[in-house]
């Protein structure tokens, strides 16, 4: 029962370390698609986006049950004002910018001031999401130069590449990524049927072929996605940068559901009768033991 909860509470954790790292992966992107019918120019609208990411980076990762939601909305609220204030007020983009940005500051400065000055310590801060942060940022930056937001919504590709390509390649190790993330479903809870998983591993090429087959095929459906994204945000103008970031999104529907239906109906089914034969054959020896003794 304790190994159940166990693997419970590390399911839910790794539920929401996917999430919170989906969350700052799209977040600007799906804020700029929100904000596309307000007219507002391409930059200030990325720097919305980056103005929630810059929350939740300071507010930390989800996953540590330590995220300071009242002061996530105050770091977004306040600058977000201003900026839309300023840039409404007719002070343009780089001035409505820098003015949100220096308020975001004195509220982050102030917040480490007042908690160090309590002798609290430091809060969690969200890494990866500080580093899409900075990488947004240059982008706003870019954006404001060329007034193109299409390269900034197409750099999504590259975390999903880069993923496409550590999963591919774990294909060839003793731990394919699947072959880890799986175990715990096929186990079901039962810490016998985990080890009759690792006893399946190293009695059979077909079991060992048949995961590496589903790690292979899910990397290679990010790295497809990754290409098709560029292609179909390229695809469009730049002012219709808003249109393209949410098509560009279908590819991984459309591809992910194909590669879920074809694993789960044909391809996982097969391992899990491989594992219910060394199941039924490790049940079967003690019995053989008794009534040889």
């Amino acid at each position: 029962m304790h190994g159940t909860i166990e693997k419970r509470k590390k399911a839910g954790w790794l539920m929401l370390t996917v999430a919170n790292a989906a969350i700052d992966l799209f977040l600007p992107t799906v804020v700029f698609a929100l904000l596309a019918p307000t007219g507002l120019p391409a930059a200030i609208r990325l720097s919305i986006g980056g103005t929630l990411l810059a929350a939740k980076a300071i507010g930390g990762g989800l996953q540590t049950g330590q995220f300071r939601w009242r002061f996530a909305i105050v770091v977004t609220a306040m600058p977000t004002a201003v900026l839309v204030g300023c840039y409404l007020g007719g002070l343009g983009d780089m001035t409505s910018m820098v003015a949100s940005a220096v308020v975001a500051g004195l509220i982050i400065v102030g917040d480490l001031l007042r908690t160090r000055l309590r002798g609290s310590g430091t809060h969690p801060i969200d890494r990866f999401a500080v580093l899409v942060l900075a990488e947004v940022v240059a982008g706003v930056v870019l954006t404001s130069i060329s007034g193109d937001a299409r390269f900034v919504l197409a750099r999504s590709s590259l975390y999903i590449a880069v993923g496409g390509i550590v999963v591919l390649a774990s294909t060839w190790t003793d731990h394919p990524f699947m072959r880890d993330a799986l175990k715990p479903i096929a186990a079901k809870g039962d810490p016998l049927r985990a080890e009759g998983f690792d006893r399946t591993w190293l009695k059979s090429a077909r079991f060992r072929t048949i995961y590496r087959f589903v790690t292979a095929t899910l990397g290679l459906v990010l790295l497809a996605d990754a290409v098709l994204r560029v292609v179909v945000i390229y695809g469009y103008p730049a002012d219709e940068a808003g249109e393209s970031s949410l098509v560009s999104g279908l590819p991984l529907i459309v591809l992910v559901g194909l590669w879920l239906f074809i694993n789960r109906t044909v391809v996982v089914p097969r391992a899990e009768r491989l594992l219910d034969l060394e199941m039924a054959q490790a049940q079967q020896i003690p019995a053989v033991k008794l009534s040889a003794g």
